[in-house]
């Protein structure tokens, strides 16, 4: 019996020395995670976006009819409803109050207008039925409002320029010519206009050039309140030609 006891003691022991060693953390296997020994997941499929159909969209009955340029550089333009003939104008960045359309943006030299309602985005061309219509996706819609922000700031640049040549005090140009180089000027053109036969300015010569004008034939002498004189002969020439 003791001999049965000693040996139990003995292989208690000797299971003991053999027990399970620790679990070790998770932690340590990261280091070989991150290396994705097994490479990396497939990704998931992108499911592409629905852009709604033109004929579903809000501008399905609209027609572009015009586009105006005011005279301080803004845009305006006019949408027709062919469901009941009506229209409506904006200028860029207003929101029409009874159908909630906004113009975004708009280009004269394109004839185009970009429109929008809720969330649809649409480009409409000028005079083009719906089949030219456009509905934009998601980033297509974010490029075009960016470009329009981007053509606003320009715009109200430009403005902001024209008011500040509005602004600006008029010069008068100051004359070429002045004092006695103008009345010399006045002088010389007075006597070249007479002398072509063109009616005379409202200029006075002055004696020595009346006097000049006067030898060359130009002009009948005078007296000293200013009539003409009897030139030699004149009568005689008259008389001849008497009834």
């Amino acid at each position: 019996m003791k001999w049965f006891v000693c040996m139990l003691v003995f292989l208690v022991a000797a299971l003991g020395s053999h027990a399970a060693p620790a679990v070790r953390p998770f932690e340590d296997y990261q280091v070989i995670l991150d290396r994705k020994p097994f490479g990396a997941p497939p990704d998931r499929p992108v499911e592409p976006e629905r852009v709604t159909p033109v004929g579903e969209s809000f501008a399905a009955s609209m027609l572009l009819s015009g586009i105006y340029e005011l005279d301080d550089g803004n845009l305006r333009v006019a949408v027709t409803d062919k469901k009941d003939n009506s229209y409506f104008s904006l200028m860029v960045g207003e929101k029409d109050a009874d159908s909630g359309i906004e113009l975004i943006d708009a280009d004269y030299e394109k004839e185009e207008a970009v429109l929008k309602k809720g969330e649809e985005v649409v480009v409409m061309k000028m005079g083009s039925d719906s089949s030219a219509t456009q509905v934009l996706s998601t980033t297509e819609k974010q490029d075009r409002i960016k470009q329009a922000e981007e053509r606003r700031l320009s715009y109200a640049e430009r403005r902001r320029q024209r008011q500040l040549e509005r602004q600006k005090p008029i010069e008068i140009p100051k004359p070429v010519l002045t004092g006695a180089e103008l009345e010399k000027h006045l002088q010389d053109y007075q006597m070249k206009v007479i002398r072509e036969g063109l009616p005379p300015l409202p200029v006075q010569l002055t004696p020595d050039r009346d006097a000049q004008l006067v030898a060359e034939g130009y002009l009948l002498p005078q007296d000293e309140e200013g009539y003409e004189l009897d030139v030699e002969g004149e009568e005689d020439y008259y008389e001849d030609f008497e009834p």
